[in-house]
């Protein structure tokens, strides 16, 4: 609980200062400006420290939040030049994903933080070079809205080898920006269609749709 209400806060660093001041039980710990568009943000807790970790124009910015006085940005990882990144974790590894033609999946060692980080891989498979979002679930990865087939959704097993997670399976009926799983059940938003789908995932290699409806209808 904690972590999440310091990832909360650091979502201000994408308001205006003046803004998140009157916010109402709300205390601005930092305030970072890379004179850009930031997008999505993601938490990590590793050695009894915690850490934010968010993205913008020209990569990903890690940040040690675990005091709350002397909040400081700590590793900065390069990426291809894109308006929205997204990123999530499994065990010490990051992943990350972005809109930047080329851009595949950055995987991210975590081990050697607070001093640095190792990226260890970039990833592409069939003809997967960017995605929109991805969402984590256990060892699984799912890689949401991306140029490969119809932009839905591709599941990555990350468990026998994080550092290089193996496609597992699909899902192609519709685009996906973004997917939510809950007990081996894929709750998916389709904006082309207007749709929401939800998709049993308990079979990784063999996604099978439940149903969908045009949402609110």
């Amino acid at each position: 609980m904690r972590i999440s209400l310091k990832i909360l806060i650091i979502l201000f660093l994408w308001q205006s200062f003046a803004a998140a001041q009157q916010s109402h039980n709300i205390r601005v710990l930092a305030h970072f400006n890379h004179n850009t568009f930031h997008s999505s943000c993601w938490g990590y807790e590793a050695g009894g420290r915690e850490y934010a970790i968010y993205g913008w124009y020209e990569g990903t910015t890690i940040v040690d939040i675990t005091d709350e006085n002397n909040i400081e940005e700590i590793v900065f990882i390069p990426g291809r030049y894109s308006g929205w990144r997204e990123m999530k974790t499994y065990k010490n590894y990051l992943y990350i994903v972005s809109e930047a033609d080329s851009s595949g999946l950055q995987i991210v060692d975590l081990t050697r933080l607070p001093n640095t980080v190792d990226l260890v891989n970039t990833l592409f498979f069939d003809n997967f070079r960017r995605a929109h979002t991805i969402s984590q679930s256990g060892r699984y990865l799912y890689i949401n809205g991306g140029n490969y087939s119809e932009g839905g959704i591709v599941v990555l097993d990350a468990g026998s080898d994080p550092g290089n997670p193996r496609k597992q399976g699909e899902w192609q009926t519709d685009y996906v920006h973004d997917c939510r799983i809950v007990n081996d059940t894929i709750w998916a938003c389709n904006p082309l269609t207007g749709k929401v789908s939800v998709i049993d995932a308990v079979d990784k290699s063999n996604l099978r749709t439940i149903t969908s409806w045009v949402n609110g209808l």
